[in-house]
């Protein structure tokens, strides 16, 4: 048995806070995933790994009007490494669409070979198979895989046949019945899922991007999403809106290929 905790949509910005939408309430992401990895410490059992979901580093929010820069996003990826420094365990990292990726890849993936390589890989764990995909598009909110990782994913699946496996993404790939949430789903969602559905060993999707806590079961899958360690959407039907907090984080754990999992909320 093991366990992993599932972070995502930290949004960390240096030089400001959140602004919350419609609100003149101001958010603190730093402090807020800071409580978040204290209460991660003390988990018993302790974590294995840590997955990062997407949404890592989001000083554009600050800047809504132009389109920063990799170095103008190096202070905040900077102030995530630090904060990440405190996890009792090693982290793997998704992209979400507020992410830049060649910021991205020099803060948290020096063994990527290039700056602007994409951020698709698998990984195994006490015969686990988890994969984690690239949803990213620049400019967009919505997400897409693009066909390389897609010929990247099938040949990754055909190889680990046998092996339990969780796949871990940033955008929703089945809509969740809100309408602002799903106009930034996966666009090509269809087409992954239904390739999941065709491999006995994948029963778990877990994502990020939607500041909630959701469950979608349709056939042998189940999709599961995350709250963010900031602030959180509503699920009520109507006009989006957003609370500040508390932030929440998922702990799965994992025996015999099969998953039980809670989500925490820190108060």
């Amino acid at each position: 048995m093991f366990r992993f905790v599932h972070i995502t949509d930290t949004h960390i910005m240096a030089g400001g806070t959140w602004r919350i939408r419609g609100t003149d309430v101001e958010f603190d992401t730093d402090a807020s995933l800071r409580r978040v990895v204290e209460t991660v410490r003390r988990l018993q059992p302790a974590p294995a790994f840590a997955v990062l979901g997407g949404d890592l580093a989001s000083p554009d929010i600050l800047h809504r009007e132009r389109t920063l820069t990799p170095a103008e996003y190096a202070p905040s990826y900077a102030r995530l490494r630090e904060i990440l420094g405190e996890l009792p365990c090693r982290a793997h990292f998704l992209m979400g669409n507020h992410d830049n990726l060649e910021a991205f890849n020099r803060a948290l993936r020096p063994e990527a070979s290039v700056p602007d390589a994409p951020c698709y890989y698998s990984f195994d764990h006490d015969g686990t198979h988890l994969i984690a995909l690239d949803s990213h598009e620049p400019g967009h909110a919505d997400g897409v895989l693009d066909p390389a990782q897609l010929a990247w994913l099938a040949r990754d699946l055909a190889a680990h046949r046998d092996t339990p496996t969780i796949v871990f993404i940033h955008h929703h790939p089945w809509p969740l019945g809100h309408a602002w949430m799903d106009t930034m789903t996966l666009r090509n969602g269809g087409e992954l899922m239904a390739m999941l559905a065709g491999q006995a060993q994948v029963r778990w999707v877990i994502g990020g991007h939607v500041h909630s806590e959701q469950l979608i079961q349709r056939g042998g899958l189940t999709l599961l999403t995350t709250p963010s360690t900031c602030i959180q959407l509503s699920k009520v039907a109507g006009p989006a809106h957003f609370d500040p907090g508390p932030p929440g984080f998922r702990v799965v754990d994992v025996e015999d290929g099969s998953l039980s999992t809670f989500v925490v909320h820190v108060r």
